[in-house]
C-alpha cells in the first residue's frame, strides 16, 4: 500500500506535465518579447550606449528568463506532487486481518494496473523534459562563456561540440538522479507483474472460500 500510494504521486506528477509545458511556452513566449522589445525600441529611435553590447543583454535576459521559467516548472510539480494525500488506507491497518481484507477488497485492480502505467509513462516524460531544460540552460551559459571567453584569442568553438559538452555535464550532473529515477522505472514495472500475480492469487482464493462456503451450505 505504501507503494501504490508512491504510485499515486507519480499520476500526479504525470498530470502536472501540462503545467509543466505551459510554464516553459510562457517562458520562451517572455523570451521572444524581450527579442521585440529591444527591436521595436532601435526601431522608433531608442538610444544603445556603445559600450554594451545589445546582443548580450538579450542573451542574458533570455537565459535569466529561461532559467527562472525552468526553476518555477519544477517546484511547482513539486508541491502538486507533494499535497497528494497518502496513507488513507493505515486508519483500517490497526483492524488486524479484517482490516487487511477489507483494504485488498475495496482495490479496483484494472484501475490500479492502469495507474501505474499512466503514471510511468508520465515519470518517464518529466525526466526527460528535466533533462532537457537543464541542457538548454547550460548549452546558452557554456555558449556564452566560451563566447566570451576565447573572443579574445579570437577563436570561435564549433556549436556541435558546446552542445556536446553541455550534454556531457548534465548528465554528470544529474547521473544519481537518473539512476535513482531508472530505479524506480524498473520498480514501476516490477509492481505492476507483482501485483498482478497477487490479484491472480487473491481471487483465486476468494473464489475457493466462496464455492466452499456454498457447498457447505448445501
Amino acid at each position: 500500500m505504501n507503494t501504490l500510494d508512491q504510485v499515486k504521486k507519480y499520476k500526479e506528477l504525470a498530470r502536472s506535465m501540462g503545467d509543466f509545458l505551459l510554464i516553459m511556452l510562457s517562458a520562451l513566449i517572455a523570451i521572444l518579447f524581450v527579442y521585440i522589445g529591444f527591436d521595436l525600441y532601435q526601431g522608433y529611435g531608442g538610444q544603445i550606449p556603445s559600450n554594451v553590447i545589445l546582443s548580450g543583454v538579450e542573451l542574458l535576459l533570455s537565459v535569466f528568463i529561461f532559467g527562472a521559467g525552468l526553476i518555477v516548472g519544477l517546484l511547482w510539480t513539486d508541491h502538486r506532487v507533494r499535497r497528494v494525500k497518502v496513507g488513507e488506507w493505515k486508519a483500517l491497518e490497526g483492524q488486524g486481518t479484517l482490516g487487511a481484507m477489507k483494504i485488498l477488497s475495496s482495490l479496483d485492480w484494472p484501475n490500479v494496473f492502469q495507474d501505474i502505467r499512466y503514471s510511468k509513462v508520465g515519470f518517464v516524460f518529466y525526466s526527460v523534459l528535466k533533462i532537457a531544460g537543464y541542457w538548454i540552460l547550460t548549452f546558452v551559459v557554456v555558449e556564452l562563456a566560451t563566447g566570451i571567453g576565447l573572443s579574445f584569442l579570437h577563436v570561435q568553438l564549433n556549436i556541435i561540440y558546446v552542445g556536446v559538452l553541455s550534454l556531457i555535464v548534465v548528465l554528470l550532473l544529474s547521473r544519481n538522479d537518473l539512476q535513482r529515477r531508472y530505479n524506480q522505472a524498473w520498480a514501476l514495472d516490477s509492481l505492476l507483474w507483482e501485483l498482478r500475480w497477487f490479484d491472480s492469487e487473491f481471487r483465486g482464493k476468494t473464489e475457493f472460500g466462496a464455492a466452499g462456503a456454498t457447498t457447505t451450505k448445501a
